[in-house]
């Protein structure tokens, strides 16, 4: 028994990605932190016996760093339950559509796992439910950018462990700057694409780094420093809907009952009120933030929306249709 589970603890040891973990190590660990007292000439046959059986290799330098295969499965105890196997496939299906292809790879062996665990399970109808349920957007799909796992990995270190890293940057116009100092302060995944909230040198102001720009980085002994005033919530609302003002008292005419019945289903606001006007249109009251986000929505309903207040955004929209008005009656397909 002593045995089983000493090379469980060893199985559980041993790294996925990354530099494998020497004899030295596992034997220490298992002195210091599981109280296991053992030879390193132990640890050497206990890791030969279990490369036979399961999938780990050496490779093969002096001395010796272990660690899983690449398409190895995950292991632990106790076993993945059907719901849980169930939870990994849906993740892993749907999470791909929203997240650069490199940050799902530590994923990967799970799902594995959970798609053997699903293949065995005695319940067929609980292995076929991904083929019953589907998540889509309304948003226009685009393809995620490529992102370097190992450039990514780095980046996710440095932020988890509070540590500054040196960069080259590529940046919109296709310039690549060199950063001597990145100092990470929160990560924000959007639509495929993952921003890195960070100071840069000796500046204090957070700016947003896209992942998929990093050109090369270095991790470095420096830690990184918070500002007393940073707020990522406040980012996150700045990312995802570009403020432009202070709340406001949003009112609009709505000529679709299709489209007031949506929002009615889901309100903008608690205080959102809707009435039915004598000539079959509908008027929209709401107290909502003044965004770009708010804009792109008001669009999204073309002619069957018309804003009346405030009078600031309607006469935005005034302007608007006048620009639309003046590009169709000029342009034509070529």
């Amino acid at each position: 028994m002593s045995t089983l589970y000493r090379h469980w603890l060893m199985l559980r040891m041993i790294p996925r990605k990354g530099t494998g973990i020497s004899t030295v190590e596992i034997c220490s660990r298992l002195k210091h932190e599981d109280g296991i007292e053992t030879t390193l000439r132990t640890i050497q046959r206990d890791l030969i016996e279990l490369e036979s059986l399961f999938p780990i290799t050496s490779d093969g330098k002096k001395p010796s760093g272990w660690k899983w295969t690449d398409d190895a499965a995950s292991f632990d105890i106790p076993n993945m339950d059907p719901v849980t196997a169930l939870t990994f496939t849906l993740a892993g299906e749907y999470l791909g559509r929203m997240l650069p292809k490199g940050i799902l790879s530590a994923l990967a062996p799970y799902q594995k796992s959970a798609k053997q665990r699903l293949e065995n399970a005695v319940d067929t109808k609980l292995a076929s439910w991904p083929n019953k349920v589907r998540v889509m957007s309304r948003n226009l799909v685009s393809i995620p950018p490529d992102v370097s796992e190992e450039l990514a990995e780095k980046v996710y270190t440095a932020l988890l462990e509070e540590k500054r890293f040196a960069a080259s940057y590529r940046t919109v116009s296709g310039k690549i700057s060199t950063y001597q100092e990145v100092n990470p302060l929160g990560m924000v995944f959007v639509d495929g694409l993952t921003y890195l909230i960070a100071s840069i040198n000796q500046h204090v102001d957070p700016i947003l780094l896209l992942l998929h720009r990093f050109q090369s980085n270095e991790l470095l002994d420096k830690p990184v420093t918070v500002p007393k005033d940073f707020d990522l919530d406040e980012w996150v609302e700045e990312l995802l809907t570009f403020p432009v003002g202070d709340t406001i008292r949003l009112k609009a005419r709505f000529s679709h009952q299709d489209d007031i019945q949506r929002i009615k289903e889901s309100p903008l606001s608690d205080d959102q009120k809707v009435k039915e006007l004598p000539d079959g249109r509908f008027e929209l009251i709401v107290s909502v933030e003044d965004t770009l986000q708010l804009r792109w929505w008001l669009n999204g309903f073309g002619a069957r929306v018309e804003v009346l207040a405030p009078d600031s955004l309607r006469q935005e929209f005034v302007e608007l249709s006048r620009q639309y008005s003046a590009i169709y009656k000029t342009s034509g397909s070529e």
